[in-house]
């Protein structure tokens, strides 16, 4: 039993059940293949199946203008926006919020769809958290329709506010399209 077996055994169950203890992990590997694992190598072995499965976050983020140029060379109206922060002006700009409507959602939601749009946001539950801002729209099948979406640090009024001013570039402002908005957040 080395640290490369148990993180596979480790990622499938991570894939089926989620995450899970050490403990957990020694209690599955010995009641499924009558051994016992040190809380070293499940440890370990738990840090590389977590790895594998997230993926290298600081690479996905440093592939992003590469997604956004590939988004945009397929849907040429394609709206991708990224904002970066610098804390102090000598170090490398931070990631802070990224915003994309794809063209085939904007044409197909400005002919067809209701004009009411839902927006809502979730949390994102990686190492890196953040907020997944989305809106919808609904269809003549009633069914929904993505329009927007984007991925902030947290959600706040300043966020939802350059959300929906990007939104609204993207679908045209309430003065040329009457729009109703639903949203189930609390009045502060």
């Amino acid at each position: 039993m080395n640290v490369e077996w148990v993180s596979k055994v480790v990622m499938d169950k991570f894939r089926n059940v989620g995450n899970m203890s050490a403990i957990q992990i020694m209690d599955d590997v010995k009641k499924n293949y009558n051994t016992r694992i040190s809380p070293w190598i499940t440890l370990q072995a738990k840090h590389k199946a977590l790895a594998e499965l997230e993926g290298d976050g600081a690479k996905q983020y440093s592939l992003l203008f590469d997604y956004i140029a590939e988004l945009k060379r397929v849907g040429r109206e394609t709206t991708c926006k990224i904002k970066l922060s610098e804390l102090i002006p000598t170090f490398s700009q931070r990631f802070e919020s990224f915003y994309m409507c794809l063209d085939g959602c904007k044409k197909g939601f400005l002919p067809s769809c209701r004009p009411f749009i839902a927006d809502d946001g979730c949390h994102l539950k990686t190492k890196y958290g953040g907020q997944l801002l989305v809106a919808i729209g609904k269809d003549p099948n009633d069914q929904y329709f993505p329009l927007a979406f984007a991925v902030v640090e947290n959600e706040c009024k300043e966020t939802w506010r350059w959300f929906l001013t990007l939104l609204l570039d993207d679908i045209g402002d309430m003065h040329t399209n009457r729009w109703v908005f639903i949203s189930n957040q609390q009045k502060v």
